[in-house]
């Protein structure tokens, strides 16, 4: 009877043991997966970038004008459009370029920005119907005091005359443009050249000249147009740190300077939005020339 009950108890031990060491091993063999197991499930975002090409052109003139530096044909303007549709391109507007960037918005694999800048007559002439004609939008930097200068020209032409405030109402109706501010009174090479502060002028007196110049362009986009723009584009490029200090203080999403170089940006960053680096086109290339220097990578 003694040896039975012995029995029993050793057998009830070695069960208990086989058990107890089951159960080490099963706890040892999920520390060792552990590790493997995290490191399967572990997700790291994809960092979603664009390069963003920014073509920069100026005055449209008819075959048999004077072509030069910042002056194209409307036939030159159609080829780049054409070459842009060709090889898949995309035009989005400085506001998709934003929204992308703040990452509430998305690009296309091939996108291109468009702009042209200072507001000349023939911008509303000759872009204007080839925009509509291939389904794309621009964005046209308008400079205030040549904007009212136009409204008193009595016999305007595209040859050389700027669009008054009807012309831009007209260009901003038709839903294929957005406004840039280009200054009000800035876009010369006097003493002051461009948005630069003098080597005479104290900071103090330069910021109060910039933040007058570029708020009254403000005001004058909201009272004649109804809009305010976002975007500020440097009169000829030039750029100094106090003027990059009053355009972010003013609320500019992004400006647009000159340099011709990519635009490598990030989904979800502001950072690149400043400065944005553009092409100019000029008319004594051919379209294939310019385009393969502008859409490089």
């Amino acid at each position: 009877m003694k040896k039975d009950k012995s029995l029993v108890k050793l057998t009830v031990f070695l069960v208990l043991l086989a058990i107890v060491l089951g159960a080490l091993c099963l706890c040892s063999v999920r520390e060792k997966r552990l590790p493997n197991a995290v490191s399967t499930n572990t997700f790291t975002p994809k960092t979603e970038t664009r390069n963003v090409p920014i073509l920069m052109y100026h005055s449209i003139l008819p075959e048999g004008s004077t072509q030069g530096e910042y002056t194209v044909t409307p036939s030159q303007l159609e080829s780049d459009l054409k070459y842009l549709q060709q090889y898949g391109y995309q035009a989005v507007s400085l506001d998709d370029v934003i929204s992308f960037c703040e990452g509430s918005g998305d690009l296309p694999e091939k996108p291109v920005v468009l702009t042209f800048d200072d507001g000349q007559l023939n911008n509303l002439v000759y872009a204007l119907p080839l925009l509509e004609k291939y389904d794309l939008c621009a964005a046209f930097s308008i400079v205030g005091i040549l904007a009212e200068g136009a409204n008193e020209d009595a016999a305007p032409s595209p040859s050389y005359s700027y669009m008054a405030y009807d012309d831009i109402r007209e260009l901003l109706s038709s839903g294929r443009a957005e406004s840039v501010n280009h200054s009000y009174d800035l876009h010369k090479l006097g003493e002051r050249r461009g948005a630069l502060q003098l080597s005479t002028e104290s900071y103090t007196d330069y910021r109060r000249m910039m933040l007058n110049d570029t708020s009254y362009m403000q005001k004058l986009f909201k009272r004649e147009f109804g809009v305010v723009p976002t975007v500020y584009a440097y009169p000829y490029g030039l750029v100094c740190p106090a003027a990059r200090e009053v355009i972010r203080m003013l609320g500019f999403k992004a400006s647009l300077g000159c340099e011709e170089k990519p635009n490598h940006l990030t989904k979800g960053s502001s950072n690149g939005l400043f400065e944005l680096n553009r092409y100019n086109r000029s008319g004594n290339v051919t379209t294939e020339d310019f385009m393969k220097k502008a859409l490089s990578e």
